[in-house]
């Protein structure tokens, strides 16, 4: 087996610049070449599930942006007697950017010093090339596997859509399932979840030349001095940053780096007149007392907690600091959890997990070690994990590739990742000897 990937080298490679050469980036509403992109990708892959002989199927999944995203899935039925696996992927990527930033064509599917330069070479149409490219070598060789394999692939990973959470849900149940983003050839059970969330705080406004009445003891006449919203909003802000702080020191996960369950206020925006949705209903200047205030979180945890989990500390927290603030305790702020539809579940698989080993002992024998890790990101692992379904995620590439400029996969990383999917689907679904 190994010996025919060697042998089909260049078409292995060249699969891969295909791939590439589809303009599929889906973030950007105004980019005129995705949807003729992302339609001529599918057709591609469904041509390709044609000549392997699987069972296929697409449909679109609910659209989340501008556009609808089609999924396509594959089956290659096994004759029976064997464990079945998923593999998914996504072939939506990022925007490029500025072209001129690039000093290979980010569309070109071009390879040079070991390198397979282009947009989505690691985020990832590496991966999705791999585990397709594997399932070919296995049938290249006349195996006859007896558990069955599933593809998964989804266009709107990117934009945080539906796809991979309508194969969970709709799709037959594998026994295991391996999404093939970059890890560089590292084994990644565990996914620390992600939230979203936006606090809201209301105040009062007032001309500015009356703040000196909100501060200083008045005498009875002095009145409407205002509620700064923006102030209430940074009392919060420090009480969760303490919060942050005691999460560092109190909780770990032994696949993350320490600290990494992190309460990020990454967007803050307040002023007069009000505000929805987490916009202000007015333009106006420093020269009136804010009356709004919103404020925008990322909050990570850790794979082995729940959301509820994590709901309730923070909560809890901000009701603690309302407690002791006149305006905040008849005036609480408001909390929207799973902000713009940014609800990752964490995937906890036992790194012992019967896959697990079956993808460790492929890595031994093809590599000098398996390393196994957390991810410290998001991935749609995460939708199959919701629904009980174990997986771990290993692909070609390195993460710090992913949206970046001049994005690239070693070679060498993307053959070896085919070998180690090929042989890890012989071993987990087992064979018809010859």
């Amino acid at each position: 087996m190994i010996g025919e990937v060697d042998r089909n080298k260049v078409e292995i490679i060249d699969f891969l610049l295909n791939l590439i050469k589809f303009k599929t980036a889906s973030q950007n509403p105004s980019d005129e070449f995705f949807t003729t992109g992302i339609k001529d990708c599918i057709d591609f892959l469904e041509k390709t599930f044609d000549q392997m002989g699987l069972q296929r199927k697409k449909w679109l999944a609910k659209p989340m942006t501008f556009t609808e995203h089609p999924v396509l899935f594959g089956a290659l039925k096994g004759i029976g007697g064997g464990s079945s696996i998923a593999l998914n992927g996504h072939v939506d990527v990022v925007p490029v950017g500025d072209l001129s930033s690039w000093s290979h064509d980010p569309w070109s599917g071009e390879v040079s010093g070991e390198k397979i330069w282009g947009r989505g070479t690691a985020d990832m149409k590496g991966g999705i090339s791999a585990m397709i490219q594997a399932v070919r070598i296995l049938q290249n060789c006349g195996f006859e596997l007896k558990g069955d394999v599933f593809f998964h692939i989804v266009t709107d990973e990117e934009v945080v859509g539906f796809g991979s959470r309508q194969c969970a849900e709709k799709l037959p149940r594998p026994d295991f399932v391996i999404v093939t983003e970059p890890t560089n050839l590292n084994i990644l059970p565990a996914v620390s979840g992600l939230e979203h969330l936006r606090i809201e705080i209301n105040g009062v406004e007032t001309h500015a030349g009356q703040r000196y009445a909100s501060i200083y003891p008045q005498k009875k006449e002095a009145k409407n001095s205002g509620i700064n919203a923006i102030e209430k909003g940074i009392k919060i802000i420090k009480t969760l940053q303490e919060l942050e702080n005691d999460w560092a020191i109190s909780k770990h996960h032994p696949l993350l780096p320490p600290g990494f369950n992190t309460i990020l206020p990454g967007y803050i925006t307040g002023g007069p007149g009000g505000g929805k949705d987490g916009r202000l209903n007015m333009i106006s200047n420093p020269g009136t007392t804010p009356s709004y205030c919103a404020i925008e979180y990322n909050i990570w945890y850790y794979p082995d907690e729940t959301l509820e989990e994590i709901k309730s500390a923070i909560e809890n927290c901000i009701s603690s600091i309302c407690k002791y603030d006149s305006w905040l305790k008849n005036n609480p702020p408001k909390l929207t959890w799973n902000l713009r539809n940014i609800s990752f579940p964490p995937a906890n698989t036992n790194p012992d997990h019967p896959a697990i080993n079956v993808l460790k002992e492929s890595c031994n024998d093809l590599l000098q070690s398996a390393k196994i890790k957390g991810a410290a990101y998001a991935a749609d692992l995460s939708w199959y994990a919701e629904k009980g379904i174990p997986g771990a995620i290993f692909g070609p590439g390195d993460i710090s590739q992913a949206h970046t400029t001049d994005e690239f996969v070693m070679v060498d990383s993307y053959l070896k990742s085919v070998e180690i999917i090929a042989l890890s689907i012989l071993r987990w679904c087992k064979y018809k000897e010859k």
